[in-house]
């Protein structure tokens, strides 16, 4: 819109017409997605030995224990990848396995906030994600994104879901005197949201919330956030500079726990 800024995607103007171009949108998508799948396929310890099972890791999050949320444009950016987007499997197209078009993303839910339906005219819902619940949050004075393009979003997206359909919950809440910002109203519905799409993680009777985290012990079986949380408690973040790939951080974590056991 005439300002160069970091962004998602290139904005020419927020009316419908410049709405579709979103240049920059394809990209962005892709680096989500590539998040997504790093969570999503199991990760192997070691490759030194394929046959040594020990080395091996079946954990993984199933995308439906995924939200996809994000502010403004990053709100835009949740609710069309996790909508339009389908799940990305690297390992299966190199091997060319795949005899038919991966299924939609089946999120636990997406969270847009202040945000709104980028390329609405282009939109369909990917099959598996015509169920997927959606919480909209909005001021009412914002003079950034204005409050209307919340139904305009629902109702393009429930149009969609229903011709196919779906039974997709998109829920709308407005805030009075909010702008383009969020408060603690709205970050409370947010996390009603998210206890609703992701309950607890039932270990026998107990149930409690406690449940829905997941606790983890060896590095192969975590999630990189949990990778990173770990290495900034152990003091290994200059070490683990540079470092991208999820079994970089597993093998780095794992020595560190080896040669502590070691030591006691």
């Amino acid at each position: 819109m005439g300002m160069s800024m970091p962004s998602w995607y290139d904005i020419v103007g927020l009316d419908s017409r410049s709405n579709e171009v979103c240049d920059g949108l394809d990209d962005s998508m892709d680096r989500i997605l590539g998040l997504l799948e790093e969570e999503a396929l199991p990760v192997r310890d070691s490759d030194d030995d394929a046959g040594d099972e020990s080395c091996k890791s079946t954990s993984s999050i199933d995308y439906s224990r995924m939200v996809l949320m994000g502010f403004s444009q990053g709100g835009a950016l949740a609710l069309y990848t996790g909508m339009t987007q389908r799940r990305v499997h690297k390992q299966q197209q190199q091997q060319q396995q795949q005899s038919q078009p991966p299924e939609g993303l089946g999120l636990a839910g997406i969270v847009v906030m202040s945000g709104y339906l980028p390329r609405s005219k282009q939109f369909a819902v990917a099959p598996g994600s015509e169920n997927t619940p959606i919480l909209h949050c909005h001021g009412m004075q914002d003079p950034v994104v204005p409050v209307q393009a919340t139904e305009l979003s629902r109702e393009r997206v429930s149009s969609s879901v229903e011709g196919v359909g779906g039974k997709g919950v998109y829920e709308v809440k407005t805030y009075p005197g909010l702008e383009h910002s969020v408060s603690m109203e709205e970050l409370n519905d947010v996390a009603a949201f998210l206890k609703r799409v992701l309950p607890p993680i039932s270990d026998g009777d107990e149930s409690s919330t406690d449940n829905a985290r997941i606790v983890v012990t060896d590095p192969a079986q975590m999630s990189v956030k949990e990778l990173r949380d770990g290495i900034r408690q152990a003091g290994l973040e200059d070490k683990a500079k540079g470092m991208f790939d999820k079994l970089e951080l597993v093998k780095l974590l794992s020595q560190h726990l080896k040669d502590n056991e070691q030591q006691k």
